[in-house]
C-alpha cells in the first residue's frame, strides 16, 4: 500500500501519466498495424494454394510452386 501511494505520488508530481499512457496504452502505429495484419491474414485466407506442375509424364516428376 505504502509503495503504491509513493509511485502514486511521483508520478502525479513528476508527470508521469503521459509516458505511463505512452508505454502501456495502444498508439496510433499500434492500430495500423492491427489493421495492416488483418488485411493480410484475410488476403492470405482467399488466396489460391499452391500448385503442382508435371514435368514428365513418364517418372511423374512435379515441381511445386512456391
Amino acid at each position: 500500500m505504502v509503495i503504491n501511494a509513493v509511485a502514486g505520488k511521483l508520478a502525479k508530481h513528476f508527470k508521469l501519466d503521459k509516458v505511463m499512457s505512452y508505454v502501456f496504452d495502444d498508439n496510433e502505429l499500434d492500430e495500423k498495424v492491427k489493421c495492416i495484419e488483418d488485411k493480410v491474414e484475410l488476403l492470405e485466407k482467399l488466396s489460391h494454394p499452391p500448385r503442382e506442375f508435371v514435368i514428365c509424364d513418364k517418372c511423374k516428376k512435379t515441381i511445386k510452386e512456391k
